[in-house]
């Protein structure tokens, strides 16, 4: 993690002087840290988040400034405290924002039917995907499944969501929980969380039972 040293202390000084003054003094500041903290941030986004585009990271980056400068014009600032920290965490969310969206995108066909065999592996849903795959019946067991999720309400839609937008990669039941109160600020328990998926499960195996049938 990039540390500041006592020039950058300075700087941020001024620049949380610059803030409480004037539209021009508060353009001049966000331009006296932009000057400074812009490298540094773009270093710790591409080491913590190489996945990400350059474009993707610089436009983090601009909304970690963005945000200071609103900030300030809302008078909601803390002036108090040095401006760098709150730089490189909003910098960081917005990145973890940006990876979350990314992991929304439908991934391919073959690989998802993959790992979802995989997922299954030793069960009977896991030999009956098997046999659907087989008889090239795995495409409409999934796409009838991802119509039942769009029209489910409440708790099981939530741990649906969160099941498909992370696909082809298995969360853990804690890590659903989790996901669930970043998302909707609802907590929700592990227990509760294994009871939708058993009830998500139920389904896709009535699903792909009466397809093979």
């Amino acid at each position: 993690m990039w540390v500041a040293n006592a020039d950058d202390e300075e700087l941020d000084l001024r620049a949380r002087i610059g803030l409480l003054g004037t539209d021009a003094e508060r353009e001049e500041a966000v331009k006296l840290l932009v000057s400074r903290f812009q490298r540094p941030i773009m270093k710790f986004l591409a080491d913590r988040f190489a996945d990400l585009s350059s474009d993707d990271r610089a436009s983090v980056v601009h909304d970690a400034f963005l945000t200071v400068h609103q900030k300030a014009l809302d008078r909601t600032l803390n002036v108090d405290s040095p401006l760098h920290p709150l730089l490189f965490t909003v910098a960081k969310r917005r990145a973890i924002d940006l990876r979350r969206k990314a992991s929304r995108r439908i991934h391919a066909d073959t690989e998802l039917t993959e790992k979802v065999g995989d997922y299954l592996a030793g069960t009977e849903t896991g030999r009956d995907w098997r046999l659907a795959v087989t008889l090239d019946k795995a495409d409409e067991v999934r796409d009838e499944f991802r119509k039942f999720v769009c029209t489910l309400k409440g708790q099981q839609r939530r741990v649906a969501s969160v099941m498909a937008d992370f696909l082809p990669d298995w969360l853990t039941d804690q890590e659903i929980a989790e996901e669930v109160f970043v998302r909707s600020k609802m907590r929700i328990t592990v227990m509760e969380v294994k009871g939708a998926k058993n009830a998500l499960m139920a389904k896709f195996r009535e699903i792909m039972k009466r397809k093979l049938n």
